[in-house]
């Protein structure tokens, strides 16, 4: 009898360890999700490709480009200092300057004790030696494709410990940018000027950054394929010639000089070769904001997506 009730209890105990390991190898399974956590200390490789080590979650952050800011304050950052350049958005506006993102006052970041300082990877990369002094991490972001911008937003987000923000961020951009892609059912040629001073005239190629808000849309771009010769990556320069034999659907214009200086959109009538272009004569010339399309890359990219489909619509009408 005795002997039956120890066989009974070892069978029951065999079973409840067996339950019990079940148990634990479903849970381990299914684990409940979690949002993603940074850990301190880390190494980041930035958007220039330097290794980078963040000590502790930085808390005052200096952003010394519209990019950067932009990307700071998308997934819910904040800035101690940023450069003059940076006007977006309005609570950053308050911030004191550090210069301005092509002359940085280095003394004037210092003064603001920052533990990490976000700078722009195309523009300020000379910059790195000299900012480097004040002993603080510097991490550079870049924002010229949308791939770009979602990996700066995404290593914005890392370093922050702002995973999930950032990861929102994203899925948000690329939502709306799907929207306009879904609603654009034209099919245009376009061309995107700018000019310098000498009123020399260039346009932007696919690589550019306004070139990559039309090539979202699926608009052949004209400049495709010129050589890179601008003044900034991705802009060619074009000639009155080339204006002769180019006959694009729409013409978009960026003037970089802040009013009062003439919009370009209404000197091409008056620059010749370009005041032979149908598009122009036919006033087809589109002024674009400069901020949204040249000087403030970064998140803001879904509103210059939509408001590139909305001037399509509206030329089309």
């Amino acid at each position: 009898m005795k002997k039956g009730i120890i066989i009974l209890l070892h069978f029951l105990l065999l079973s409840a360890l067996l339950a019990a390991a079940a148990c634990s190898s479903e849970t381990a399974a299914t684990p409940t999700p979690t949002s993603a956590q940074t850990n301190y200390p880390l190494s980041v490789v930035d958007m220039l490709g330097r290794s980078v080590q963040i000590s502790q979650r930085p808390t005052r952050i200096v952003t010394t480009h519209p990019t950067a800011t932009e990307m700071l304050y998308r997934i819910g950052g904040s800035a101690v200092g940023r450069d003059s350049s940076s006007k977006y958005p309005p609570e950053a506006q308050v911030l004191p300057t550090v210069g301005s993102a092509y002359n940085l006052n280095v003394e004037s970041i210092a003064a603001l004790k920052p533990d990490l300082i976000l700078i722009e990877a195309l523009t300020q990369a000379g910059a790195v030696g000299s900012l480097e002094k004040l002993g603080v991490p510097i991490v550079a972001v870049r924002a010229s494709s949308l791939e770009d911008i979602s990996q700066g937003l995404t290593l914005v987000g890392k370093i922050t410990d702002m995973n999930e923000a950032a990861a929102q961020a994203i899925a948000e951009i690329q939502g709306r940018i799907e929207t306009a892609q879904g609603n654009c059912t034209v099919s245009k040629s376009v061309l995107i000027f700018i000019s310098d001073t000498q009123r020399n005239i260039y346009a932007a190629k696919p690589e550019s950054y306004p070139g990559t808000v039309v090539a979202l849309l699926k608009l052949s771009n004209l400049a495709a394929g010129l050589p890179d010769n601008g003044p900034y990556p991705g802009f060619t320069l074009f000639t009155a010639e080339q204006a002769l034999t180019s006959n694009p659907d729409i013409v978009f214009t960026i003037t970089q000089a802040p009013p009062p200086a003439p919009r370009l959109s209404a000197s091409l009538a008056q620059i010749p070769g370009f005041n032979q272009m149908a598009a122009v004569q036919a006033g087809q010339v589109v002024e674009l904001d400069p901020m949204l399309f040249l000087q403030a890359q970064g998140p803001r990219i879904a509103d210059a997506v939509e408001e590139t489909l909305r001037l399509i619509n509206e030329a089309a009408e």
